[in-house]
């Protein structure tokens, strides 16, 4: 079954369990887990999950393969109950051919996609009155 790129993409992390959500998803897209910063797509993906997609919207879903999942008896986040099974997943194929891990390490570490980082907090100013920290406007720095 041919997905269309760019799509909606969820993930669940092999290592901690976090579903990660992609928006607009395309195979040259690095994938790693917001929760513990692992690598989402490995070489052994058919073998620790498994791929849905909703025929309706076109969603991917993939499951690790103890989750419980009834296609047809469980709804894609767009209501429907039209969700399939793909039999071979190609996601790691797909992304491997479109570059998605020619990052070297170093690259990886510093990667514009690290969006999740938090603020210096050096340039904020602090206050010892714990009220007034919420009080702050982030904007007025």
């Amino acid at each position: 079954m041919a997905i269309e790129n760019p799509h909606d993409l969820l993930i669940e992390c092999s290592d901690c369990g976090v579903e990660n959500i992609f928006s607009e998803y395309s195979p040259e897209q690095l994938t790693i887990c917001n929760q513990c910063r692992e690598m989402l797509i490995q070489p052994d993906f058919n073998q620790t999950h498994n791929e849905y997609q909703c025929d309706d919207c076109g969603f991917v879903m993939c499951l690790a393969k103890d989750t419980p999942f009834e296609p047809g008896k469980t709804a894609c986040r767009c209501q429907s109950f039209n969700i399939v099974k793909v039999d071979h997943s190609t996601l790691y194929e797909e992304a491997e051919e479109a570059g998605a891990f020619d990052l070297d390490e170093e690259e990886l570490e510093t990667s514009p996609s690290d969006d999740w980082c938090r603020s210096d907090l050096s340039s904020i100013e602090t206050s010892d009155d714990y009220n007034e920290m919420f009080d702050m406007d982030p904007s007025d720095n």
